[in-house]
């Protein structure tokens, strides 16, 4: 017996930017097009930072909320009949089966927009805190949480920067730990951390252990030179940047770089045939992981997926 015909002229794994971007330009193009996500629509727009405003969204002077970012995409999406599912993916295979958790589907092509998500550290008292709202966080989502709250934030990127400037008026007192003497995130933030009154920076140092019961309430700092010090606080943010999400295609043999991202060519095709890849799981995007540079990628791999499944005679 034959294989069966393709369901779907394309199947996008990720509903954030990327994924939804790919997913608008197939709708355009007539495509059938399905998006599965296990999560929220809008990816970390919605889920990480949705009350953030984001500045560096061409075209919105004032800038614009994440979350409506993500809303206006979804809508877009559904606007050009895009399917949308929330279902988890499993796995991917090489005839291009996309199974989930309610079942599998096939498609002409395949777009892996999976992103990622904040990086667990394995600290001391980590795992037995990050839950449930006990106080270990990788993202200041509401700042509003830690009103009045003494908080460590510990890294030395954007991320760990953004988040010290989200709780300086909100928080009693902010520390501010980064292991190496200097941080590398963008100047002007990294001046206001610096003239702050509120945030306290504390170079050469790391979070050795989070301690509390029920839920945090104090941390173990140990610096350079091997001195321990114990600070009273009621939350931590451990904000060391994201990993790639890239468990489901582990079978699929995709070309894969060093931190687990996933190489491609110009038009967004990876190293197996049919499979296209977008956004933050995509190499050598370096630190240029925005929402504009998934959606532009979305775009391209979705153009490209057309031509090759569509065959239109200019193509």
């Amino acid at each position: 017996m034959g294989m069966a015909e393709p369901e779907y002229d394309v199947i996008i794994v990720g509903g954030g930017p990327g994924g939804l971007g790919a997913a608008i330009f197939s709708g355009l193009r007539g495509m059938r097009t399905l998006v599965l996500e296990g999560g929220s629509f809008g990816g970390l727009l919605t889920n990480l930072y949705p009350q953030k405003t984001v500045l560096n969204y061409p075209g919105y002077p004032e800038g614009i909320k994440a979350a409506e970012i993500a809303e206006g995409l979804v809508e877009q999406a559904r606007a050009y009949g895009v399917e949308m599912r929330n279902e988890r993916v499993l796995r991917i295979n090489s005839e291009l089966v996309v199974e989930t958790e309610e079942g599998s589907y096939t498609g002409k092509a395949v777009i892996i927009a999976t992103g990622s998500r904040p990086r667990v550290v394995g600290i001391l008292g980590e795992a037995e805190l990050n839950q449930g709202d006990r106080g270990v966080y990788y993202y200041v989502t509401d700042p509003q949480k830690f009103s009045g709250k003494r908080v460590v934030v510990a890294g030395g990127g954007d991320t760990a920067v953004d988040a010290a400037l989200a709780l300086e008026d909100v928080a009693s007192e902010v520390i501010l730990v980064h292991r190496r003497d200097s941080f590398r995130a963008l100047e002007h933030n990294v001046k206001r951390v610096l003239d702050s009154e509120k945030i306290h920076v504390r170079l050469e140092t790391r979070v050795q252990e989070i301690m509390g019961s029920e839920r945090v309430e104090s941390v173990r700092l140990i610096d350079k030179e091997g001195n321990a010090s114990e600070v009273r606080a009621d939350a931590v943010v451990l904000a060391f940047g994201l990993v790639p999400n890239n468990e489901i295609f582990q079978d699929l043999g995709l070309e894969l770089d060093y931190e687990g991202r996933i190489v491609t060519d110009a038009k967004q095709k990876t190293s197996v045939e049919g499979v296209y890849a977008v956004g933050d799981i995509v190499a050598g995007t370096g630190s240029l992981e925005l929402i504009i540079v998934a959606l532009a990628q979305g775009a391209i791999a979705a153009h490209h997926a057309y031509l090759e499944t569509a065959e239109p005679y200019w193509g």
